[in-house]
Parts: structure tokens; sequence; C-alpha cells
């Protein structure tokens, strides 16, 4: 991810999982669903009509399984599944990139991608510049492309160099970690439809199921239950894998955005403590200082003159 060249259009990866990531989960479910699941369903069903109850486990599965809103809650499951894969991915990178940066607070005795110091105590309003331009180079290498560490240290020490202002370029820092937090916000907007569309697709295999029921109750007051303990069993089994899948893909999002919140705040506190805290503040310069006995004689010697003028 990056706030400067986001990934777009639907050739690029997100793009692919977003669009042929949906097409894809719906044709291996329903192949599973046409060679798997719906037959075994049936030979399940077979058995039970005959009081055969080998397998009854195994086969109690699949009858669960096997109405089509089960088979549609399970492709954006999977489809659910892709989208978060990659951005536990993406945040792997995000993290390496850190460690690139800050090896010692990963625990890594490497060198840092970037000597910010490079044994001074501070860091001038010169030497930002050249650190802004050092890391937009290394910001095109393809560990470091598109990411947001890089891109927040360059634009803070560009703000420093041309402004010489500690506070500027703290504002600017934080200001695009701001804006990255809420981008990595907006893009779990896909998931948290799915959250909320798969129980909605299970309660609409309940609501079928109940009416499968209503209109078989003539069939029950005669004396056969069979189709509406069928179309109850639809009505329940579809909530049941609804409601189980949607929170299984709720506790995989909130992991998701609990480790994206997680490295915004260790991007903020390695830029204050190892770059803003170093930063040469400008009000700090050696300014030649005016005693101020000096600016009182001054001001004592001005009455004298013009009493000495009059007389």
């Amino acid at each position: 991810m990056s706030l400067r060249n986001p990934e777009r259009g639907i050739f690029s990866v997100k793009g692919l999982i977003f669009s042929m990531g949906l097409i894809a989960s719906f044709i291996f479910v329903g192949v599973l669903y046409g060679g798997l699941i719906r037959p075994q369903a049936y030979n399940a069903s077979l058995a039970q009509s005959l009081g055969i109850n080998e397998g009854s486990d195994n086969a109690s599965i699949f009858i669960i399984l096997k109405d089509y809103e089960q088979q549609i809650c399970l492709s954006l499951f999977l489809w659910g599944i892709m989208i978060l894969v990659y951005k536990f991915i993406a945040l792997k990178h995000e993290a390496k990139s850190l460690a690139q940066f800050s090896p010692e607070s990963e625990g890594l005795n490497t060198d840092p991608e970037v000597d910010l110091l490079e044994g001074a105590r501070s860091i001038s309003r010169d030497r930002a510049g050249h650190l802004a331009d050092t890391i937009d180079q290394k910001s095109q290498s393809h560990d470091l492309r598109n990411k947001i560490l890089p891109y927040v240290m360059a634009r803070g020490l560009e703000r420093y160099h041309m402004t010489g202002s500690v506070p500027e370029a703290t504002e600017t820092i934080m200001g695009r970690l701001e804006v990255a937090a809420e981008q990595q916000e907006s893009e779990l907007s896909m998931l948290r439809y799915l959250v909320w569309a798969i129980p909605s697709i299970g309660f609409i295999g309940t609501v079928r199921g109940i009416g499968v029921a209503l209109q078989r109750a003539d069939e029950a007051l005669q004396g056969d239950i069979s189709g509406v303990t069928s179309a109850l069993g639809v009505a329940f089994n579809s909530t049941l894998v609804a409601l189980f899948i949607s929170i299984v893909l709720m506790l995989l999002i909130h992991l998701l955005q609990s480790g994206q919140e997680g490295f915004i705040l260790r991007i903020q506190t390695f830029c204050r403590e190892q770059l803003l805290d170093k930063l040469y503040n400008r009000e700090s310069e050696g300014t030649p200082n005016v005693e101020p006995s000096t600016s009182n004689d001054a001001i004592e010697v001005a009455p004298e003159s013009k009493e000495g003028s009059k007389e």
C-alpha cells in the first residue's frame, strides 16, 4: 500500500483478487458441491431412509451443507479469505520495511537501510534534504516500493528541509500516518460487507425453508412429516452455517485490524524517537545574546543627552 501510488486497476494484484477472486471462489465451490457435497448428501439421505447409520457423523455434515444458501455463503467466505490473505501478506511486507530502517527494534543485528545520523547528534536542514532524496531512491527497490514508512519519512524530512520547522515536519508525518490509517480502514469495507451479507443469506434460507414447511403443512396433518422436516432442516442449517462462517470471518478481520493499527503505532513511535527527536530545532540555534544591562544603559543615557541638549 502507498499513499502516493496506490494499487489501482483490474490487472493489479488487488484488482485481480477483488474481481477474479470472486469468480474463482464461486467456480471452485460449485465444482466442490457438484462433485462431492451434494452426491454425498444424497447418499446420506438415502441411507437414512433405509435405516442405515454408517458414517452418520460425516453424512450429517454433507446434509447441513447441501443447500444453495450454504453454497453461496461458502463462496463468499472463500473470497473473503483470499482478501484477508492478501492483506496479511501486505502487512507482513510493511513490517519488513520497518525492520530495514530500524533493525534494533525488531531484534535484528543488521545495519539499517539508511543511517539517519551518521555519527552526528542531530539532523540538520541540509542533511534532511539529502536523506529525503536517499530514501526516495531506496523506495524504488522491490522491497520498499509503495511502502508506508519510507514515504512518510521522506515527506517529513523534505518538509523540514524546506521550512526548518520541527512542528511542521511533525505535522506532515503524523498527517500522512493518519491518512494511511484511514486508507487501511476503508479497504476493510468489503470484508465488513461480507460479514453482514453472509448471515443475511442464511436468513434468506431460513425464510425459504419455513415457507416450504408451511406449504407442506397439509402433508404433516395427513401423517407425512418428511416434507416439513426437510424444509425446516433447510431453514436451520442455512442459518447455522452462515452464522458460523460470519463468526470466523469477523475474528480474522479483527486480527487484521489490530495488526494494522499496531503497525501504525510502531511507525509513529519510530518516527518520533528516531527521526523527529533528532531534528535540529532552528529555535535553539546559537544567536548573539544582547545583555540586559546594555539596553538599560541605552535607555538611561537617552534622557541625559536630552537634558544636555536643553542646557
